[in-house]
């Protein structure tokens, strides 16, 4: 062993020997030595205490997987130690890029990438009983929402449905976005929606001493790891090292800015109106329409809007559009007719006239086809705090604020831009709303 092992190293060990704890997610600093411990370490543990029959490993790609069973086979066949004391291990015959054999302790080792089907796998009668998923994602796989989902529901749908009933489910990695799927685990467990438990290990601890004090035991050799990867102030190092989630470049909502409300205010709002995207397709290619509704309060002589949860963002008709526009404008304004903000441009122009036909208060918003441009006129509202986001029901909507540009889709942001635009024109100097 080339450092002492630390004390968090420790609790990682005590963790993953528990078999008691069923479901654990470890977030820890890049170099800690956090995917030996659960790639290699763990699963030859657990084989030869007859603790697990069939380790399961998760990787993020093929090659990935392929490196795990590679080192494992290199520790089993060339650690002497390992081998006097617990082996020989036979069956090297039946080992492949992707299994590991011990027929001795009638138990398999096996590798998977992410994707790759693993639902109704079994070695003799066992299921997969101890899963160990290491780095499952990477900074581009969590680029878009839906390879964010597509994750989730691999994991959620495939995996664990796939595992032994009483399997221990070890998680590794880092928190590389807001809505990654780490983050989704670990919000679930905080919440309570999950059993498990979450650990996080920072290079530094709380008291600004390394982590690994065994290995950084000097300010010389901290500093020679932060200058790796760009110095104290570099996306790596605030990711890598600290597991700060950081927000991608150019990114003109952030995530910090998003301040929640949890009830409306008691007194009558000065306003109210919803923004209207309009996408009139039902084809799975098609864009979604999008309304997005708000309600402007003056709080301490300060207009303040408050996003109203769950706004519409779905494929829909021309004539369910309407409907949908009239129901929306209706319970935004507790019973009454609310403003419409609809983008008149092209064929969306019949649509704001089809509107006001049935008698709905649309109005056509003329916009330029810089949808950036847009959002940044009303980011400074989201970051002083005069646009508050309910704390559930608008979690598509702030991902789509907070990673314009990388999302696929947009829709939402655009609505919110016309409403919030909308509304704070009315207490606003000057001609009615104009969105350039």
């Amino acid at each position: 062993m080339k450092y002492p092992t630390a004390q968090f190293q420790r609790e990682i060990y005590n963790l993953l020997e528990n078999f008691d704890k069923k479901f654990v997610e470890i977030l820890a600093f890049r170099g800690s030595a956090k995917s030996s411990i659960a790639n290699l370490v763990l699963p030859i543990w657990a084989t030869i205490s007859n603790k697990a029959h069939f380790p399961l490993l998760l990787s993020d790609t093929f090659n990935q997987a392929k490196q795990h069973i590679y080192n494992l086979k290199t520790e089993l066949d060339g650690n002497e130690m390992l081998k006097n004391d617990w082996g020989p291990f036979e069956g090297k015959d039946e080992w492949t890029a992707m299994d590991v054999v011990m027929p001795e302790y009638g138990a398999r080792i096996t590798s998977r990438s992410s994707g790759q089907r693993i639902r109704g796998i079994r070695h003799k009668e066992y299921r997969p009983d101890l899963c160990v998923a290491d780095d499952l994602e990477n900074v581009e796989s969590v680029r878009t929402k839906e390879a964010r989902d597509k994750h989730m529901r691999w994991f959620l749908g495939e995996v664990l449905p796939a595992l032994d009933t009483e399997a221990k489910v070890v998680l590794i990695g880092n928190l590389l976005h807001s809505d990654s799927l780490m983050m989704r685990i670990k919000e679930q467990i905080d919440g309570g929606a999950m059993r498990g438990e979450v650990r996080e290990y920072p290079f530094f601890d709380d008291k600004g001493n390394p982590m690994w004090k065994e290995k950084f035991s000097t300010p010389e050799l901290i500093e020679e790891e932060m200058m790796k990867y760009g110095g104290r102030n570099s996306r790596d190092w605030q990711r890598e090292f600290l597991l700060k989630i950081v927000a991608e470049e150019g990114q003109e909502i952030k995530d910090e800015w998003i301040k929640h409300y949890d009830e409306l205010p008691d007194d009558d709002p000065f306003d109210r109106g919803t923004g209207v995207d309009l996408a009139i397709s039902k084809k799975e290619t098609a864009d979604y329409t999008a309304m997005v509704s708000g309600k402007l309060y003056m709080v301490d002589e300060k207009p303040v809007i408050y996003v109203l949860p769950n706004p519409v963002n779905e494929r829909i008709s021309f004539r369910e559009t309407i409907k949908k526009a009239k129901d929306v404008s209706l319970f935004t304004g507790d019973g009454d007719l609310s403003t419409l903000w609809v983008e008149d441009v092209a064929y969306q122009k019949s649509a704001v006239e089809e509107m006001q036909r049935e008698g709905l208060p649309a109005n056509g918003v003329k916009s330029s086809t810089d949808k950036r441009a847009r959002l940044r006129t009303i980011a400074s509202y989201v970051e002083n705090g005069s646009v508050l986001f309910p704390r559930k029901g608008c979690e598509d909507l702030i991902i789509q604020l907070t990673g314009f540009g990388v999302e696929a889709h947009d829709d939402l942001c655009d609505s919110f831009v016309f409403m919030v635009q909308g509304l704070m024109s009315v207490v606003a100097e000057g001609p009615r709303m104009t969105i350039f």
